[in-house]
């Protein structure tokens, strides 16, 4: 008598780290641009969706966006009652991935821990959005015209 073995077959579709942009549904709207954010923490993310919201001619979306703002933690360190972070912002152009320039920057809290850390990300993206990052989106706008 012959025993059947299981047969599992995976599919990938669509988690897993995966990201998908949809068709762009806002190219003909000259007056703003369409930003998507992708952070692999959530004070990143927080971060850079509070540096969006001071840029009057950006709207942030999910999915079919003009740019990408890809945010991650570059350093975390914690000494002599401190914490510093690093955090690197690529900038892309979709649906190509096509590299528009990258904002990075230092900064620190006068505090340690799990909270430290996350103010110190949240803070710095927010600031690199608000100030490097907007002129890179500046440019890709006036591009877009």
């Amino acid at each position: 008598m012959r025993h059947a073995l299981p047969i599992v077959v995976l599919a990938a579709c669509g988690g897993g780290g995966t990201h998908r942009h949809g068709p762009a549904s806002h190219a003909d709207d000259m007056r703003r641009l369409y930003v998507e954010v992708a952070a692999e923490r959530a004070a990143l993310r927080t971060g850079a969706a509070r540096g969006l919201a001071n840029i009057g001619f950006v709207v942030p979306v999910e999915a079919g966006g003009d740019v990408e703002l890809q945010v991650e933690a570059s350093r975390l360190e914690v000494s002599g009652g401190r914490t510093s972070c690093g955090v690197k912002i690529l900038v892309l152009r979709l649906p190509q991935h096509d590299l528009l320039g990258i904002a990075d920057g230092n900064a620190h809290v006068a505090a340690t821990g799990e909270g430290a850390d996350a103010d110190c990300l949240e803070q710095l993206g927010s600031t690199l959005v608000s100030g490097k990052v907007r002129g890179l989106l500046q440019r890709r706008l006036a591009a877009k015209r």
